[in-house]
């Protein structure tokens, strides 16, 4: 068949049943043709606004009252997921899409194969302004302590980050840092923070209930009085039980005027036993 040239095949289908005038317009409906998927895939390539459209999908036998739905369909609404990402990235908000350059650097070549494959300007646009990659969580962090971002602007980051709305107020929380177990003996001896604020301290630092009473009681026994203090015993004591850290337990010794080779002596010594 596909060596015969279509004369012969035109006097063959007239032998039969096919008047002679309609043989080449039987064998036009017979050829196999490409699929409407197709036809407009081809015809966005040569032509985005889609003129020679019709006259295409009447060849494979589309009625003419159908064109306008297929050619609306050939222009592509993206997927649900990229709709979203859009959304959080602020693509569907062109003032403040454009108040972090999300459109800058598009390029024009964009535009015109995005066209080709049936995505709009405005489709194209919004998946460049969806596309760039976002600070971390550590960053943003990072960035609003030291005054380079407001609060407002971090929780804009979290939201682009698709973090749930619940957590982002959570995470901006323990985004500060807590203060240090030496930062807390020393304020709470110079009657900057209460004994509950030092319990509290200690929770931050995840120490479970009972632990962290135990440093709490710690803490205001290390900041009484010289005459009531604790002794250097109690220090070694607790770094045994690791109650406290090494670096803790030799500051501590240092504040009661121990040198550092006294220090890592008696330390050490706890260390070998």
């Amino acid at each position: 068949m596909q060596e015969t040239r279509d004369e012969d095949i035109i006097k063959h289908i007239s032998m039969g049943d096919i008047h002679p005038d309609y043989a080449r317009t039987y064998l036009d409906a017979v050829l196999t043709k490409p699929a409407s998927q197709d036809i407009i895939a081809y015809e966005l390539r040569k032509d985005p606004s889609l003129a020679s459209l019709p006259d295409r999908l009447r060849k494979i036998g589309i009625h003419p009252d159908y064109n306008p739905l297929y050619k609306e369909l050939a222009y592509q609404i993206p997927p649900v997921a990229d709709i979203i990402t859009m959304a959080v990235r602020e693509a569907f908000t062109p003032d403040i899409a454009a108040k972090f350059g999300q459109y800058e650097d598009y390029p024009p070549d964009l535009e015109t194969w995005a066209m080709k494959k049936g995505l709009s300007k405005e489709w194209s646009q919004r998946y460049w302004a969806a596309h760039w990659n976002l600070p971390s969580p550590l960053q943003g962090f990072e960035m609003l302590h030291r005054g380079v971002i407001n609060v407002g602007e971090l929780n804009m980051l979290l939201r682009a980050l698709d973090v749930m709305p619940f957590w982002r107020d959570k995470l901006t929380q323990i985004a500060y840092r807590r203060l240090t177990r030496v930062d807390i003996r020393r304020m709470y001896k110079a009657g900057v923070i209460t004994t509950a604020e030092v319990y509290e301290s200690y929770l931050e630092h995840g120490y479970n209930p009972k632990n962290a009473k135990r440093m709490t009681d710690f803490t205001v026994a290390w900041a009484m009085p010289k005459h009531a203090s604790i002794t250097r015993s109690d220090i070694l004591t607790a770094y045994k039980n690791r109650m406290i850290t090494r670096t803790e337990a030799s500051d501590l010794l240092a504040d009661m005027g121990e040198e550092y080779f006294h220090r890592e002596f008696m330390l050490k010594a706890v260390d070998y036993k």
